[in-house]
């Protein structure tokens, strides 16, 4: 995972349009992703034009021709505006969230709107059968690529999360499976149609909350909490199944525990460059600046002293 850490911790990490970062494997999920996290937008956009392009070992390269790795609406646009920019706002989901969240957010996109960026209402429909479909995909390849360990002697050196997660991936029918690659056919036609003629940008929380309490016992016992994983999901579903690029960064401090409060913005298919274009107009929103976390470990003055 990428953006759910990335927006629980308050950096910047960034999910690549599927396959725009190429990955040394002989199998590999099609929901499954790779892309950097930094401290800033420049150092993301940076390590992504560094982690970008197509590899030979990366058998998923056969299957669909990209276009050239690229940053050119974050390096030839240096306008301190964003008019003609249309940002897609669905209002309903947005609200389905903490209140704390919703103000950040909120706050976010009035920033955008006073850099004249047009704010445009949409809808993406039937979510809860897209949050289905992918969770169907997701458990059905992740069962696949452990079904040999799973059904070995290495049964038992999975942890008990683990076991569950496999065993509901193994229980989805054929059917059930191609179900949910139709709805996902769905979501993807919807929301290219919705950056060819409507909005340039999607923009929601990255999650719905900051991040949860971890108990005592998670350490020694783990944990298998699925209602919490899925609310932490929420936003990141939509854009895992249809492949499209998503960007978090912090906006805002939560004013009882400082947790980090993050936003995402999605964009179409290869586009990462419009992604950093507008994030680099971000940083205004979060007030003060990044705030350095309670335990923090300066690792460049580690490495400095220890040459």
């Amino acid at each position: 995972s990428i953006r759910i850490p990335s927006g629980l911790c308050g950096i910047v990490g960034l999910k690549a349009t599927y396959k725009r970062v190429a990955r040394d494997c002989s199998v590999g999920c099609s929901v499954s992703h790779a892309g950097p996290m930094a401290n800033n937008v420049h150092d993301a956009a940076l390590a992504y034009a560094i982690m970008a392009g197509e590899a030979e070992n990366d058998h998923r390269r056969h299957s669909q021709m990209q276009p050239p790795v690229h940053l050119h609406a974050y390096v030839t646009n240096q306008s301190k505006d964003l008019k003609g920019l249309r940002i897609g706002i669905f209002d309903e989901h947005i609200k389905d969230s903490d209140e704390n969240v919703q103000r950040a957010t909120k706050r976010a996109i009035e920033h955008y709107q006073q850099l004249g960026a047009e704010i445009v209402p949409i809808t993406l429909p039937h979510l809860q059968e897209i949050h289905m479909a992918h969770a169907i995909t997701i458990s059905t390849e992740m069962y696949s690529l452990m079904e040999e360990h799973y059904q070995s002697s290495h049964f038992n050196q999975f942890c008990p999360e683990s076991r569950v997660s496999l065993a509901i991936g193994r229980s989805w029918s054929s059917s059930e499976f191609l179900a949910a690659l139709k709805v996902r056919s769905y979501a993807m036609y919807h929301i290219e149609l919705l950056f060819q003629n409507k909005v340039d940008i999607i923009l929601s929380p990255a999650t719905p909350c900051t991040a949860p309490l971890m108990r005592d016992d998670v350490a020694s016992h783990g944990e298998s909490n699925l209602s919490e994983t899925m609310a932490l999901m929420k936003y990141m579903i939509h854009g895992n199944l249809t492949g499209i690029p998503g960007l978090v960064f912090p906006i805002a401090y939560d004013d009882e525990t400082s947790l980090p409060i993050s936003l995402q913005l999605q964009a179409a298919h290869w586009r990462e460059d419009l992604l950093f274009r507008v994030a680099r107009h971000s940083q205004d929103i979060l007030r003060g600046g990044i705030a350095k976390p309670a335990l923090y470990v300066d690792l460049n003055d580690i490495l400095v002293n220890s040459q």
